[in-house]
């Protein structure tokens, strides 16, 4: 009898056709959770220079490209800051197709264009 060694990968694979539908379920969640878009912790000091930067083009009515985080990824937009709205910590900015709330706590970056 000619009995080939197998690897454990080989026996992985093999025992993962017995695996419930409902394991599977949660294994590719868990998955995807792992491989979601985390932004960065922003120390108090870059929250408190961001807080300036979007004041100041609040004032001056600077163009800006912001990236803000809408819960899944960073997203980019460009337009001008029209509205400080500080009860509610949000910023409203005007870019060439739409209006758009952005929560403050969600602004990753602000450059002025």
């Amino acid at each position: 009898m000619n009995h080939k060694p197998t690897s454990k990968k080989e026996n992985l694979f093999a025992a993962s056709r017995f695996v419930l539908p409902e394991h599977r379920e949660l294994y590719l969640r868990i998955k995807e959770e792992e491989a979601r878009y985390r932004p960065p912790d922003l120390d108090e000091e870059q929250q408190a220079e961001l807080s300036e930067q979007v004041t100041a083009a609040f004032q001056q009515q600077v163009r800006v490209r912001l990236t803000y985080y809408d819960g899944r990824t960073a997203r980019q937009c460009r337009g001008h800051v029209v509205h400080l709205d500080q009860a509610a910590r949000r910023i409203k900015l005007r870019s060439d197709e739409q209006v758009i709330w952005i929560p403050f706590v969600a602004v990753l970056e602000l450059r002025f264009e």
